[in-house]
């Protein structure tokens, strides 16, 4: 590397450094702010309005109705989660970082909003796993070299249980729609998805995270399971093939 790209390298991890530790007081000292996500308004502990002009998130936003049972694989601080509930849907959500998933539970508390969190990762099968948590918190993943992309450093190892979504069935309401944002593994969360995708037929949305990894596996599965993958955005959103 470079001096140059070393040096521009340093200045941008100072910078979010520098953010994320003014949005850790805000979560922890500040009020939450109506923020705009998707054609959707909401209260956030955020800074600024994340995933704002989502087109994936705008996607799910136009197509949700109240009463709608939603899946948030990889919630993090609950964006999704909080526009699908403005909508009327119930929310389930699936948050493995103990950090991130307590700035979910207070931007859902901000608004009134009700939605089931569960603490699992969810993967190709129900077990336990190290949770490789980034210092750009958004890039925490399941796997190592994931959590450092962009510059990003493991700051903290957490283990973590690991659910397929087709064991959860059992316990939670059938989906319709699902959204899976899990840097980089999503291809493992498909696998453990099959029964449901198949059975249940919910829309998926997802983000394919090229740069980590398993892209083409994930798509493969998609059409294996019977969907139609159309890219909007950087994201897919997937649904089952016509007969």
């Amino acid at each position: 590397m470079s001096r140059l790209r070393r040096l521009r390298q340093g200045a941008l991890t100072a910078a979010y450094s520098v953010y994320y530790n003014a949005r850790d007081l805000n979560y922890s000292y500040g009020l939450p702010t109506p923020k705009s996500a998707g054609g959707t308004r909401f209260k956030t502990y955020e800074l600024y309005s994340l995933h704002g002009r989502d087109a994936l998130l705008r996607e799910l936003n136009g197509r949700i109705q109240c009463g709608d049972v939603f899946y948030d694989v990889g919630a993090n601080v609950g964006i999704y989660s909080c526009a699908a509930a403005s909508l009327g849907a119930e929310v389930v959500a699936l948050e493995p970082n103990p950090a991130a998933r307590r700035k979910l539970r207070k931007n859902l508390d901000a608004n009134g909003f009700e939605a089931t969190v569960l603490p699992f990762a969810a993967s190709d099968e129900d077990g336990a796993e190290t949770l490789h948590v980034s210092s750009y918190p958004e890039t925490t993943s399941l796997n190592r070299e994931n959590a450092t992309v962009s510059g990003g450093s493991v700051v903290e190892r957490v283990e973590v249980e690991t659910r397929t979504l087709d064991s959860l069935l059992d316990r939670l309401p059938c989906p319709d729609h699902v959204k899976i944002d899990v840097e980089g593994e999503g291809d493992a969360v498909l696998s453990g998805s099959e029964g449901m995708l198949r059975r249940k037929e919910p829309t998926v949305y997802f983000e394919p995270h090229p740069q980590n990894g398993g892209e083409k596996e994930a798509r493969k599965l998609l059409e294996e399971f019977g969907y139609v993958v159309e890219e909007v955005g950087d994201g897919w959103v997937c649904d089952l093939k016509p007969p």
